[in-house]
């Protein structure tokens, strides 16, 4: 067997590591399994589709949901993001 290393944010290992400690698991055991259920077209992965960030502010907004605060900071994440950075909002 090989080794694999991946980087994840600190949510997502929280997440991991609750979920394999409720199934008395490891992690190697719940990518493995994500891995199987990929390959054995149990589940399927959806390719992003961006939509632009002023579309998406206008959806939060829509919502109510979401005070004007909060949208406007997701939206500046989102705009400093590896994806939609230098591209106009």
């Amino acid at each position: 067997m090989a080794t694999l290393t991946i980087s994840l944010p600190t949510q997502f290992i929280t997440q991991i590591n609750t979920e394999v400690k409720a199934q008395g698991a490891t992690r190697s055991e719940f990518f493995r399994a994500l891995l199987r259920k990929y390959f054995f077209k149990e589940i399927k992965f959806e390719p992003f589709i961006p939509r632009p960030l002023d579309e998406i502010k206008e959806g939060m907004l829509e919502t109510g949901k979401y005070n004007k605060k909060f949208v406007n900071s997701v939206i500046k994440g989102l705009s400093r993001s590896s994806y939609y950075a230098n591209k106009s909002a």
